[in-house]
């Protein structure tokens, strides 16, 4: 669609793509461990769209409209122009209640009034004397007065749309064209307010020896514009991506205030507090992305075996595509399988990390699901950071565990999934005799291990100090893992096993 301007500038107008890609990249400041901030996306997403348009001749503006609210304008790439483009602008103008009465400031519009009570209406001509932030007030035939506050419901009628407003997240571009012609044009850019992570359903067996692992692909997308049918990836691992600092479309809601007199009667004031609170809650700013997206999650591939994120590499990065064209609704979740494994070996450590010549109370130590990322084990793939959920049956139910969260692993690595604390499974660290003196400094502790539970407990302290410390007279052997003391014991159930050692300062 192509109109002629003032300037002799034709705009021509695509209202939406033929087709689009979409690639989601993780917010690069979240671990593993946090879910994502549905309040506040972080990440962002690379989308690559395909339009068909009509040009004429000469020199146009080309809008292209419904790309991402959030697009970053420095970002955008146009190709398949025929002559190239001389500049682009993001128009940030959006069509809003708020936008249309700043449109009108000072200017003519008319104002309906309907009586709640006889279902009359009425029309006058008024002028718009106060902007959308604080209370609107209209002069009229009769003088000022502010709008929606006699009592009677009140609404603006505009003439029409004021220039530069855009019903839609707009991006324009320059161009001259030599030659009229159809032309299919490719716009990839850079947008913020997307995110997403893998979650991984574990569920453990009666023995608790092995484990079944379900795996998700969950990507949020807080913007306001909806990608339909979009072929979509997403990319583990943290490309080098500086901070955007960009502002948001304009827009939002008119906010309306009144202040009653004193000779107000009662059904006017019942209406005016009616009034007031609808407009209070009209006027409030717009919830933050996704502040209701975990109801409104959208589920695809419910059959693993069917729909399975496709897995590639991307340099080092990786990249899971998604084999089926999806749609990414605006404030909404979209999970697709990622791959399912059956009987995966683990063990399930109690751990603690403790100073040498610290004391405690009996404090619960971490339940950890430790197993291998290797092919022998069933797994040998990348797994990308997310949430883990563990589930056992018991008594023919299926009882939650835990959950826990996992930083990005390659093939052959350890994963350890922390997923809570034991109640049953408890140190306690005390002070048998210290002392102090010019001679020597030294302080010999004991630290017990207790394991109410039924079954055997594996248990890994690591045992921190001071550089100018020593353990010395130790009751058992320690071994090292990550350069520092380990004390790995198995206490048998209703049991107690206990460490004697001595600190001692150089």
């Amino acid at each position: 669609m192509a109109a002629q301007t003032d300037f002799n500038r034709q705009v021509v107008t695509s209202d939406g793509p033929s087709s689009v890609s979409v690639t989601v990249y993780r917010d690069p400041n979240r671990t593993g461990d946090r879910g994502m901030n549905l309040r506040y996306l972080g990440g962002y997403a690379l989308i690559t769209e395909q339009r068909t348009v009509t040009l004429p001749a000469g020199e146009i503006d080309l809008r292209f409209e419904g790309v991402a609210g959030g697009i970053i304008p420095q970002s955008a790439i146009v190709t398949g122009l025929p002559d190239g483009v001389i500049e682009k602008n993001r128009d940030a103008a959006l069509l809003s209640p708020s936008a249309l009465l700043n449109g009108y400031l000072g200017r003519g519009v008319t104002v309906r009034r309907t009586s709640a009570v006889t279902g009359q209406t009425t029309e006058f001509d008024a002028q718009i004397r106060t902007d959308a932030s604080g209370g609107v007030v209209v002069q009229t035939a009769d003088g000022f007065e502010a709008l929606q506050c006699t009592g009677f419901n009140e609404t603006i009628v505009y003439p029409s749309i004021p220039e530069g407003l855009s019903a839609k997240p707009t991006l324009s571009v320059k161009s001259q064209v030599a030659t009229a012609t159809r032309a299919t044009v490719t716009l990839s850019y850079l947008a913020t307010g997307f995110d997403w992570q893998a979650n991984y359903v574990a569920d453990v067996s009666a023995d608790g020896q092995t484990m079944n692992l379900f795996s998700w692909v969950t990507l949020a997308n807080g913007d306001e514009t909806t990608f339909a049918n979009a072929r979509t990836q997403t990319v583990a691992g943290q490309p080098n991506k500086g901070r955007d600092n960009i502002a948001r479309a304009t827009g939002g809601a008119i906010s309306l205030r009144c202040w009653p007199q004193a000779t107000t009667s009662d059904i006017m004031v019942k209406r005016f507090e009616r009034a007031r609170r609808e407009s209070r809650f009209a006027g409030r700013p717009l919830p933050a992305p996704m502040a209701m997206m975990e109801s409104a999650a959208d589920v695809v591939g419910v059959s693993a075996r069917k729909v399975q994120a496709k897995q590639e590499d991307l340099g080092d990065l990786k990249l899971y595509r998604i084999p089926v064209p999806v749609t990414v609704a605006s404030q909404s979740q979209k999970q697709v399988a990622m791959f399912e494994k059956t009987a995966i070996p683990f063990e399930q450590i109690y751990e603690a990390q403790i100073w040498a010549n610290g004391y405690s109370d009996p404090t619960p130590l971490a339940t950890t699901l430790r197993f291998q990322n290797k092919k022998r084990d069933g797994l040998g793939l990348a797994l990308p950071a997310g949430k883990m959920v563990a589930f056992k049956a018991a008594a023919g139910e299926r009882l939650l565990l835990g959950e826990g969260g996992l930083d990005d692993k390659a093939i052959d690595e350890e994963v350890e999934v922390t997923i809570g604390e034991s109640s049953l499974v408890r140190y306690k660290m005390l002070s048998v005799e210290e002392v102090d003196t010019k001679r020597e400094s030294f302080a010999d502790m004991q630290l017990t291990i207790t394991n109410a539970s039924r079954s055997p407990a594996r248990v890994e302290i690591k045992i921190y100090h001071q550089d100018d410390h020593k353990l010395r007279k130790l009751s058992e052997r320690l071994g090292r893992k990550d350069g520092k003391d380990l004390w790995k014991v198995t206490v048998p159930p209703n049991s107690d096993r206990v460490l004697t050692y001595r600190v001692v300062r150089k």
